[in-house]
């Protein structure tokens, strides 16, 4: 059951950190800081003057709060390659490099390279990722289950994943490509059996897919959209003959629809999330539930759905208020659909705080059906 690997969706969400962080070049002049740092329009902290000036490597330092893994931190070092002030680079998806290293409480850590680009004018994009993850988790298992509870397990291994989009149309914002995910995988599995030969299994193994991918994009904005839809769709085969010693199939969907209600004032945000696999499914691949309030694989299930709703309301200036709300399913079958509903909602609150790259940062709280959690939400907390 636990001979395989899980099938890692690298994202960049947290190469977007860097733009929070931005205000750590001492050496500025009050000058320079004046123009890096303070808006010309109304006198308040932005950094979009920064990100537009550099020609360097920015350091940013990574909070994680994920409570699956618990709390830690790391530092990134990245890079925009266009400037917001460059012309044709408005209103294009952000092309990011970086270089991350980052360590939690409960052991996890992670170092890695990566890239997300846009290139001839979006109508080709790129997400790449190489590193080496060694997560700490946990995973429940059932009464159908041959254990029953939660059990402990870690992972160890080289991880990269390599996506190529592209927009058929110039004009229509509809792209179609191939995404490949590969990791060789040591599995550490605590079972909580007394008798030493059975305490813990341990196995090295590798996994090899890829998936078809197709995506509508008509957002106004790639940090923080105020309106349009991003559409996902993702069909594909993890097998051997693709470098893996498991055979599944995959296939995930994922809508963000986001509408303004009043305007400049109030804005509105809608996901729906659907993924199934089959096959040889590693426990630890099975989807899960993902909202802020319920950890990693606390729900999971070879189906699950997720729907959420955010509302963002502009109060002062700068200043935003936020309030969420969502419920999600992990089933054997969709035909049980409504029988294990579990939900999360919650609040925060944003700061405007880069205008030339429409980006909102903040915190919010949440609570589950189990327990409290925040997160450092840097643009939308729904991504890829």
């Amino acid at each position: 059951m636990f001979l395989n690997s899980k099938n890692y969706k690298i994202s960049l969400l947290q190469v977007q950190l860097l733009v929070c962080f931005c205000i750590l070049s001492n050496a500025l002049t009050a000058q320079s800081f004046k123009e890096n740092f303070i808006s010309e329009e109304d006198g308040a902290v932005d950094v979009s003057g920064f990100l537009n000036s550099t020609t360097g490597f920015l350091p940013v330092p990574i909070i994680i709060t994920e409570p699956a893994v618990g709390f830690g931190g790391g530092l990134a070092i990245a890079y925009f390659h266009k400037k917001r002030d460059d012309k044709e680079a408005k209103g294009l998806s952000p092309t990011v490099s970086v270089l991350a290293g980052a360590l939690t409480d409960n052991g996890t850590w992670l170092a890695a390279i990566a890239h997300q680009g846009s290139y001839a004018k979006d109508r080709i994009r790129y997400l790449g990722f190489l590193g080496y993850v060694a997560p700490k988790l946990s995973v429940y298992f059932g009464p159908n289950d041959i254990l029953e509870g939660k059990f402990d397990f870690e992972m160890n291994g080289l991880a990269t994943m390599h996506e190529f989009l592209y927009r058929i149309n110039k004009d229509v914002p509809f792209f179609a490509g191939l995404n490949y995910s590969f990791f060789t995988n040591n599995i550490a599995f605590e079972t909580g059996i007394d008798d030493p030969d059975f305490s813990s299994l341990e196995t090295d193994t590798n996994l090899g897919g890829i998936n078809a991918s197709f995506l509508w994009d008509s957002r106004n904005n790639s940090f923080t959209p105020t309106k349009g839809i991003m559409s996902g769709l993702e069909l594909g085969r993890f097998a051997t003959f693709l470098g893996g010693d498991t055979d599944f199939w995959n296939i995930s969907s994922r809508t963000y629809a986001y509408l303004p209600v009043v305007k400049n004032k109030l804005f509105s945000g809608y996901r729906l999330s659907i993924e199934s696999k089959s096959g040889d499914v590693p426990f630890y691949a099975l989807p899960d539930i993902s909202l802020r309030g319920i950890p990693m694989l606390r729900y999971q299930g070879p189906n699950t759905y997720t729907v959420e709703t955010e509302w963002r309301w502009n109060f002062y200036k700068r200043w935003s208020l936020i309030g969420f709300v969502g419920m999600g399913e992990a089933l054997n079958d969709f035909s049980d659909l409504g029988k294990e509903i579990k939900a999360a909602g919650g609040g925060g609150f944003r700061y405007y705080l880069a205008k030339d790259y429409g980006l909102h940062v903040g915190i919010d709280v949440a609570r589950g059906p189990e327990i409290w959690a925040w997160n450092l939400t840097i643009g939308s907390n729904w991504f890829r």
